[in-house]
């Protein structure tokens, strides 16, 4: 029985450059090895170590079969990962990571004494790490996958999650089991696809998060084709467009009038309840950007309390998610205001004059500092406070000195 994945359901928006330039480079690689010396230098042996030969092994095959097998599996799965990753350089990196792993996977299990000392090539383990990699940023993600039994023959779409776990699954089986693999390295297809997942989950959650409202809807656009017919499914991706154009207006609007109303307040004095109506729909929770978008449209009608008290709202939330050098701009856009600007975590005082100081901004430093006895009290170490704004003066009279 033949199990064939050959291509990804889902529209292809740009040509996949890496891709096509892995494959033609594959391609390139194996007309040269008719020399046999050239294989020679290009396979990576276990005992050797060599970072170089573990890419180059990976470009390298020891058959046409062997070749063109791996090749239509990497179609099957990269175009459609490339184009979701967006980031060419990033999606280089990935593979020539996989391609470490693989073979310092390779050596370690050569040096614990499980593996022959073999030397091993071709792309079969950046494969599974596509593989992997794919399970992770597009699960749900149909493979079209090319069914052959003696006279029946069908294509399925298969959720590429499921497809991971089969071929992984399978070579681990294998690894842990079998005494011989009879010449395939089953212990590089198992650590490509656990580096393939791997590299998601520690640094792509982001870019997981970033795609998958549009990933789901495409999901759901090339399912309806496949049911209905391409009319139909253009049809479906032309109302979710407009849809979600009707949505963003809405959401203008709505931005639009909850602004009026703050303004009113602002503009009148009512501070405390300009505050009150942004607190109903906006809190410590809300990202970043959307606070800052509110800060910029309050800023526009002139100093405020409400503008002080929504700056300190952004300036916590930065300090949470350590973007501290962002933090510290919006303090000193409060201290334009009100240079005796207070943030909300007063643990953080010391630690932002100093920040301030380190980042060359004196002026921010010595408002943070400034009659810290009567600002702060006991909620601070203000012996600290008073050493660090008498330091930042002394170097001023040095330097008019």
């Amino acid at each position: 029985m033949l199990i064939l994945p050959y291509s990804t359901a889902l529209r292809i928006s740009q040509p996949p450059i890496v891709t096509y330039l892995v494959c033609f480079t594959c391609l390139v690689v194996f007309t040269l090895q008719h020399n046999a010396q050239v294989t020679q230098l290009l396979w990576y042996s276990p005992q050797s170590w060599n970072p170089l030969t573990m890419i180059t092994s990976s470009l390298a095959h020891d058959g046409w079969f062997h070749l063109f097998g791996n090749l239509i599996f990497f179609l099957a799965f990269a175009p459609a990962l490339e184009i979701l990753i967006g980031n060419k350089l990033r999606y280089l990196w990935i593979m020539l990571f996989i391609s470490f792993v693989v073979g310092i996977a390779y050596s370690v299990s050569f040096l614990i004494g499980s593996s022959q000392p073999l030397p091993t090539l071709g792309l079969s383990g950046v494969v599974m790490g596509i593989i992997g990699l794919s399970a992770f940023l597009m699960p749900h993600a149909r493979i079209r996958v090319f069914c052959w039994f003696i006279v029946f023959w069908k294509t399925f779409y298969i959720p590429a999650w499921i497809l991971a776990v089969i071929y992984i699954g399978l070579d681990s089986w294998v690894m842990i089991t079998a005494d011989n693999y009879h010449g395939i390295n089953v212990v590089a297809h198992v650590a490509g696809g656990l580096a393939g997942y791997a590299y998601g989950f520690f640094w792509m959650k982001e870019r997981r998060e970033e795609t998958r409202e549009e990933l789901e809807e495409e999901i759901e656009a090339m399912k309806m084709e496949r049911q209905h017919g391409e009319t139909r499914a253009q049809a479906h991706r032309y109302n979710k467009v407009i849809d979600q154009h009707r949505l963003e207006k809405q959401q203008i609007r709505d931005f639009d009038k909850l602004m009026g109303r703050v303004y009113q307040c602002v503009k009148t004095h009512r501070d405390a309840e300009a505050i009150n109506i942004l607190l109903d729909e906006y809190d410590l929770t809300t990202p970043v950007n959307d606070l800052e978008d509110v800060f910029r449209r309050i800023q526009e009608w002139g100093p405020s309390r409400t503008l002080l008290c929504f700056g300190r709202m952004i300036s916590h939330v930065l300090d949470e998610e350590k973007r501290y050098g962002r933090c510290l701009v919006y303090i000193e856009k409060c201290q334009s205001i009100s240079p005796q600007f207070v943030l909300s975590d007063l643990s953080k005082t010391l630690f932002y004059a100093r920040f301030a100081i380190e980042t060359g901004k004196l002026e921010v430093a010595k408002n943070i500092l400034v009659d810290s006895d009567e600002r702060y009290g006991e909620r601070v170490n203000t012996d600290q406070c008073r050493q660090l704004l008498q330091s930042i003066l002394k170097n001023e009279i040095d330097i008019i000195l």
